[in-house]
């Protein structure tokens, strides 16, 4: 394998998945003067909708836009007010709970669609291939490897980078390991317009959000940029859901009947301002990946974020880890250019195969406390969660 400064000056690095790890690390390695080529399987960067807002904090998420010079852009993008979080219960009274301490450390919130409009704003022209569905990445004669794709011509690189999420196709070459799921899906849904501002539903979320939390459920609501309300309700259902109730997620008078009778419990005033939702709704299975699990290094391969540590929004971490991963793995192929590749590849897993096991185990503690979710990690899995890389990311 090459020296970091062989891959620097004459290699070729490819990314696949242009979310916030994938553009990160791209923006990092770029100013640096790497080769840099981001594989992304949305036609466009409007294809889908990017779901709500994130919270990037000091020591980890803010660090990385720091580094990437982009922390002035960063903060007149970004909303201090929404760190606002209070907790209710399914009466909407305060909960025993508190803020329950996920909040304590939370940065300004940036809008998904604004934190992807920034960093791909920051890469140099062509950086990204759209349209680019990966279905493998083989092993060449030479140790790099060619990514091959679905309708498209097929790419070699030194160094691949799966930053591809819950459904990587980068993972299965590092590890047979795959994200179980948790048993709960959460359904996210826009509060209709004419209640963005001055109603009862808009004073109550305020700037930031408001979780309600009981019975082992919760409704999360978050305001985001342009007024824009969003719901967030935790399900108990099969993976498959909707269609094993018999109907299917573009419909939305069955989707909003299946909420309503799971929520039966809560009071029925609350429920009815919680359900005003305008269109369609986007479903996020929940996965997870065991906190414990290791993988061997493979020449030329890396993964970073939700490829390597998939877990549920419980700790609201999942974007800042992403980050990390990407600043301390640009951070590494330049700290001595004449180390080996894979030695600082093996150096950057090790740590973090480290963090992510105390993060997953806080993370799964937290669906504990508040889901009442048990994942047990030592029953076969049941399914592929590939395509889970098609849902719509949400809040994390």
């Amino acid at each position: 394998m090459k020296s970091c400064e062989e891959l620097r000056t004459g290699g070729t690095v490819a990314i696949v998945g242009a979310g916030p790890a994938g553009t990160m690390l791209a923006r990092l390695l770029q100013t640096q003067g790497f080769s840099v080529k981001v594989f992304e399987r949305d036609a466009s960067p409007t294809a889908r909708p990017q779901g709500g807002s994130l919270d990037l904090r000091k020591n980890a998420g803010q660090r990385a836009v720091e580094q990437a010079g982009l922390m002035e852009e960063f903060t007149h993008l970004s909303r201090s007010d929404a760190k606002a979080f209070k907790m209710l219960d399914s009466q909407g009274n305060p909960h025993p709970a508190g803020e329950a301490g996920t909040h304590e450390e939370a940065g300004p919130e940036i809008d998904r669609g604004d934190l992807r409009q920034m960093l791909l704003g920051s890469l140099a022209p062509d950086t990204i291939a759209w349209d680019h569905t990966l279905k493998d990445v083989l092993p060449e004669t030479d140790g790099r490897w060619r990514l091959e794709f679905k309708d498209q011509a097929p790419v070699v690189a030194d160094l691949v980078v799966g930053a591809d999420g819950v459904g990587s196709r980068v993972r299965p070459r590092l590890t047979p390991v795959r994200p179980r799921y948790t048993g709960m899906t959460m359904l996210a849904g826009v509060i209709r317009k004419e209640l963005w501002r001055g109603t009862e539903i808009s004073d109550l979320v305020g700037e930031g959000s408001v979780m309600f939390a009981d019975h082992n459920q919760t409704i999360f609501v978050q305001r985001c940029s342009h007024d824009l309300i969003l719901l967030y309700y935790s399900m108990v259902v099969a993976q498959d859901w909707p269609a094993s109730g018999g109907f299917a997620l573009d419909d939305s008078d069955a989707v909003l009947d299946a909420i309503k009778a799971a929520y039966k419990d809560w009071s029925p005033e609350l429920l009815a301002m919680l359900t005003q939702v305008d269109g369609k709704f986007n479903r996020w299975p929940l996965s997870v990946m065991p906190p414990d699990y290791q993988w061997e290094t493979q020449p030329g391969l890396a993964m970073v974020g939700d490829s390597s540590h998939a877990m549920p929004p419980f700790t609201g971490k999942g974007v800042n880890l992403a980050l990390l991963d990407s600043l301390e793995l640009a951070n590494a192929l330049v700290a001595d250019p004449a180390a080996e590749v894979t030695a600082v590849v093996r150096g950057c897993e090790a740590r973090m195969q480290e963090r992510t096991r105390n993060e997953i185990g806080e993370c799964l503690g937290v669906g504990q406390f508040i889901y009442g979710l048990e994942v047990d990690f030592s029953k076969p899995q049941e399914s592929d969660l590939r395509n889970l890389s098609q849902i719509v990311p949400v809040k994390e």
